[in-house]
């Protein structure tokens, strides 16, 4: 079910709740002090526990779960999942061999499958709800996982899932650099996200109808969002970002290029809320959205088959293709 409204609301997320605790900090201090609305987590990051346990804390945070196929560890035991991890419970790292690999061995599927259900319920089992559902790398959009992950959401009844679908022509008038993987990448999951798309509408999923974050990631700073306000469209758009308080070892492997600093004082500006609000741009979240999009036809069952929410620190800088 499409999203779209006549005003424009945009919901900040910030993705790989539970990567770090520089990363968790970051998430608890947007939320309370700034725009931040959102979050996903990461059911099997070094940092869950804690992660959890501060979600339960901010009942206004919308949780969503981050699953994950990719740089980062199972939640199943590797016996349980022979042909996703290695003997000690990892994904691969290469986003373009393990996208194909998805593509090419339906086989997988089952295992998949069981994994990310998995995820879900450790988020579900720790009493909170989940709102909506996204993919570490963007992966759920993947052509043979995004039906899945559908399939998912409405046995789990989680209402919204998020869509990659970016302007990168706006993105590239705001940051020029590196044109060429910025066009790659947006023509790619526009594509994708056509077929995600008709699916979601089949299942009577909530999305958002446009999004930034995908072709600048990790780059979501003051100068760039206050220059975005004025260029977002009619709708909802979700803008993900990967906030931390420091250079956490951890948040560094993954992507050392990310200043995640910058995008946290971001999330903090008075001068990006001000600007928001000169614009009539509405902050909102996945969890009002649902409720007005569905309003009393949505029914959520009870919190032990729920949960979900967007930002990036473990992410690699490649892209999924």
């Amino acid at each position: 079910m499409l999203t779209t409204l006549p005003d424009k609301s945009v919901i900040f997320t910030a993705d790989d709740f539970g990567l770090a605790d520089a990363l968790n900090g970051a998430v608890v201090l947007a939320h309370r002090q700034g725009l931040l609305s959102c979050a996903s987590l990461m059911a099997a990051g070094p940092r869950t526990q804690a992660a959890l346990s501060l979600a339960r804390s901010l009942p206004g945070l919308c949780l969503g779960v981050h699953l994950t196929l990719i740089q980062g560890r199972a939640v199943l035991l590797p016996k349980a999942v022979p042909l996703l991890v290695d003997s000690r419970g990892f994904f691969p790292n290469n986003p373009v061999a393990t996208g194909w690999r998805y593509f090419c061995q339906p086989r997988l599927l089952p295992e998949i499958r069981r994994e990310l259900a998995a995820q879900i319920e450790v988020v579900l089992q720790a009493g909170l709800q989940v709102w909506h559902l996204n993919g570490h790398l963007n992966l759920h959009l993947h052509p043979r996982i995004f039906p899945v992950v559908a399939d998912l959401a409405r046995e789990y009844g989680i209402p919204a899932v998020r869509l990659a679908r970016e302007d990168w022509r706006t993105t590239l008038t705001l940051a020029p650099d590196s044109p060429l993987p910025k066009i790659a990448q947006g023509l790619i999951f526009a594509w994708l996200c056509r077929r995600a798309a008709r699916i979601a509408r089949a299942a009577g999923l909530v999305f958002n109808d446009h999004l930034f974050g995908l072709t600048n990631d990790g780059r979501m700073t003051e100068a760039y969002l206050t220059g975005l306000v004025d260029r977002l469209q009619p709708g909802v758009t979700e803008i993900y970002c990967h906030p931390g308080l420091s250079a956490d070892p951890e948040l560094t492997r993954w992507a050392p290029r990310y200043r995640r600093q910058e995008e946290l004082a971001a999330l903090l500006s008075p001068h990006l809320k001000a600007t928001l609000a000169a614009a009539g741009v509405r902050r909102t979240d996945f969890r009002e959205l649902v409720e007005k999009v569905q309003g009393s036809r949505f029914k959520a069952l009870p919190t032990s088959n729920q949960t979900i929410i967007f930002c990036h620190p473990e992410r690699s800088e490649e892209s999924l293709f």
